[in-house]
């Protein structure tokens, strides 16, 4: 019954919006103008749950006729107001993360929050390809539409809607793509044989420049938008400290702007100066297992390790020097949502922070990408969960969380805006995941 009295009231008031928008000068003249005298109250809202741009019906009284003198805010973001009568609002409500927020309604200097309840916000994530086709066997650039990829590995983008890949197979090379300009580009050509162009999870720093590290170790390459993007190789200067293997990942500080990156073999941690490029031992950790790092979005001093071959996730501590099992548990595999300790990885690869201050791991052999929502400053709250694919189960499917597909996704990036891309290793496409 509440179903069908929220249909009915979201459609009668699209009606009466649509007679308020043809005859508005009419409602000003019959009194529905905003009184400054008198409060700004809010009698009832409709639905009271949904997600981006559902379209919300708030009761009250002195709104105004006005639209451009009312706001309306789910939290502290301002939703879109279609139109008022004075005693009625018809506004769509604006893109957020899931959770719960008040409902206010500010009119010039007057507001009111609504406190009866909270509007309950239920995100969908959908996910669609942008470039690359099933079952090709090497790169291909130019339109989105007509690039092919072999074996897309990591990812990374810039505030300025580039995402760069680091491509596996034929041949090893890194590529930048860009969806405003249509455009599937190599910015380092690589080779289909020298394993030196195998490049790793990249990172961006604080002033734009891209950086992934040689499978070998050795070298990493930037990438300076200043520079066009030009390529520059860069020697690693190692001291005694450390011994050297293989690295699949290299993480830019986001305040010094140091480089960090892991061993495979040793499990040990080096800091990189960008300017010297001299190395140096920061840590030793598990060894034997590969990795992909990332810095946390509050504290830039916790360095989180998503350990593809041990299933879980570690977190490092820059200034106390510890390491630590931050989610799942070192050597179990499976797939489980829950609190952090509890939860189940299988072989997680690339983990990114997004905008909304949590992290987003690609959960290769699970075939789904994971949410790891960050405990509070009492350390409470922590959780993983599934947002899309299916846990366990491979294919190749568009769609909603209800329906994707991949295959051993690999890599993960996102926009400021908050728009995911996903570098779906074995099905060799680029997808992007969306909330709606």
């Amino acid at each position: 019954m509440k179903r069908r009295k929220q249909l009915s009231i979201v459609c009668f008031s699209a009606v009466l919006f649509f007679l308020w928008s043809s005859c508005g000068n009419e409602s000003d003249e019959s009194g529905k103008k905003y009184d400054p005298s008198k409060p700004v109250q809010i009698t009832d809202i409709e639905p009271m749950e949904g997600g981006f741009a559902t379209k919300v019906f708030i009761s009250g009284s002195n709104f105004g006729t006005d639209k451009s003198k009312i706001k309306v805010y789910f939290g502290e973001t301002q939703a879109t107001v279609v139109n008022s009568s004075g005693e009625h609002l018809y506004v769509y409500s604006p893109k957020q993360d899931d959770g719960e927020r008040n409902i206010s309604v500010v009119v010039e200097k007057d507001s009111v929050v609504y406190e009866k309840q909270k509007f309950k916000y239920t995100v969908n994530f959908v996910v669609r390809t942008i470039s690359g086709k099933k079952g090709t066997g090497e790169f291909k650039g130019g339109k989105l539409s007509e690039a092919e990829f072999h074996n897309p590995s990591t990812l990374t983008a810039d505030k300025n809607g580039n995402v760069f890949l680091s491509h596996w197979r034929v041949p090893y090379s890194f590529v930048r793509i860009n969806e405003e300009e249509d455009i599937a580009e190599l910015i380092l050509p690589g080779s289909s044989s020298d394993s030196k162009f195998a490049l790793g999870a990249p990172t961006v720093d604080a002033n734009g420049v891209v950086s992934a590290i040689s499978d070998n170790g050795s070298v990493y390459f930037s990438f300076d938008p200043n520079e066009g993007w030009t390529p520059r190789e860069r020697s690693i200067f190692a001291d005694n400290t450390y011994t050297r293997s293989t690295a699949h990942s290299i993480a830019a500080h986001p305040v010094t702007g140091m480089l960090y990156t892991r061993y495979y073999r040793s499990g040990q941690i080096i800091r990189i100066d960008p300017t010297t490029r001299e190395a140096t031992l920061e840590a030793e950790t598990v060894a034997s297992a590969d990795s992909y790092l990332v810095f946390d979005p509050v504290n830039d001093n916790l360095l989180y390790i998503a350990f593809d071959n041990i299933h879980c996730i570690g977190v490092y501590n820059l200034d106390t020097k510890e390491y630590r099992v931050f989610a799942g548990a070192a050597g179990q595999s499976g797939w489980i949502d829950g609190p952090l300790k509890e939860a189940r990885f299988n072989r997680p690869s690339q983990m990114i922070v997004a905008p909304n201050g949590n992290l987003y791991v690609a959960d290769r052999a699970n075939h789904c990408i994971r949410e790891i929502v960050l405990p509070d400053e009492n350390g409470d709250g922590g959780m993983v969960r599934t947002i899309i694919g299916k846990g366990g189960v491979s294919g190749y499917q568009d769609g909603n969380p209800d329906d994707a597909l991949f295959n051993n996704p690999r890599g993960v990036a996102v926009l400021p805006d908050g728009t995911m891309y996903i570098a779906d290793w074995e099905n060799n496409v680029i997808r992007k995941l969306t909330q709606e």
